[in-house]
């Protein structure tokens, strides 16, 4: 859910969504490659480049049920990486509780099976096809979450087995994060400290600490992009999203959600950074494309500042800042505005 958001701080019917988490996850995936692959490639074991080329694949899947009927299923995502001239296509869903009545699995192989189906080629009645890699981000787990899944398939041929990468939130702390570039993971922090809110809500001290968390994860983003290895899209996007995940998961811990709201409410420009981010560039692509010209390039990303200055009241340093357009770069942009 993204709305019009008030300079200074979001409010909180802006802020609250009834489904946060998946908004959270769903968002990263589809709006923010840079934070996508290295998930990505910790999850699957893969070592992807920053060049690789990502398609989403529309979520939307119909289940064949008994009787004839279907079942509209939206998968958390559906995408193909292909770098080398090699492709791979990747399932991956996120659940914000453990399983604990072996529901997910199920679910997950039906998903497996459709998307199989949808890309299954028929030849001379024989049927190929192809399973998607698979993995699973439990934002919550327990002693009884398992390090991996396996999905085995018994028929009359032999057996057939393959397997479900696990990873839990709960494995990474802040140095883990920061190490393997798994920025991906930063709006469900909070899920770390579930167990605590109410000794939180009840404990300055415990309060601040956990404050002093999310500090922490704002100078770090804001080192990164200082040092050109994060965009500052990507840094509003997940301070943004920590702010709607966090509102969410505080709703019974009144004080502790305000004043992280606060901290991070205050810490993004006045944006829906998304919708703000796209337009300023389809813009900016339509201007180009009218244009012609061999500096195209240039002439798109000038139209898309103009366009946020403009629509957005954004500065021109804030408005190159949302369109990541390095320091180094800005003063030939500030000539042609």
């Amino acid at each position: 859910m993204f709305a019009f958001v008030i300079k200074g701080g979001e409010s909180m019917d802006n802020v609250y969504s009834d489904f946060a988490y998946d908004d959270a996850f769903r968002t990263m995936v589809v709006k923010c490659d840079e934070l996508l692959i290295p998930f990505i490639n910790y999850m699957f074991d893969m070592n992807y480049s920053k060049k690789a080329h990502i398609y989403r694949n529309a979520n939307e899947r119909y289940l064949d049920q008994q009787g004839g009927s279907q079942d509209k299923r939206i998968t958390d995502s559906l995408i193909k990486i292909r770098e080398d001239d090699v492709t791979h296509t990747y399932h991956v869903e996120c659940e914000s509780k453990d399983d604990v009545d072996g529901t997910i699995i199920v679910r997950l192989f039906e998903y497996d099976a459709q998307i199989a189906l949808d890309r299954g080629e028929v030849s001379s009645g024989r049927l190929d096809v192809y399973f998607p890699h698979t993995g699973i981000l439990f934002l919550s787990s327990s002693d009884t979450t398992p390090d991996k899944m396996e999905i085995v398939m018994h028929t009359s041929g032999g057996d057939s087995r393959y397997f479900v990468e696990v990873m839990k939130e709960s494995d990474f702390d802040l140095d883990k994060v920061f190490e393997n570039e798994l920025y991906f993971l930063l709006p469900f922090y909070s899920f770390n400290y579930k167990n605590e809110f109410e000794d939180i809500e009840k404990d300055e001290d415990k309060q601040e600490q956990f404050i002093n968390v999310y500090r922490n994860i704002i100078d770090m983003l804001e080192e990164l992009v200082s040092e050109e290895m994060l965009s500052t899209f990507s840094k509003d996007v997940i301070i943004s999203l920590i702010n709607k995940v966090s509102y969410k998961q505080l709703m019974k811990y009144q004080d502790t959600q305000k004043k992280v709201g606060d901290l991070m409410g205050g810490k993004v420009l006045d944006l829906d950074i998304i919708r703000a981010h796209d337009a300023g560039l389809e813009e900016g692509r339509e201007e180009g494309r009218e244009e012609g010209r061999e500096e195209g390039r240039e002439s798109t990303l000038a139209s898309s500042i103009r366009s946020m200055m403009s629509k957005l009241k954004l500065s021109a340093e804030e408005a190159m800042d949302t369109l990541d357009i390095p320091k180094s770069e800005r003063s030939k942009y500030m000539t042609k505005l």
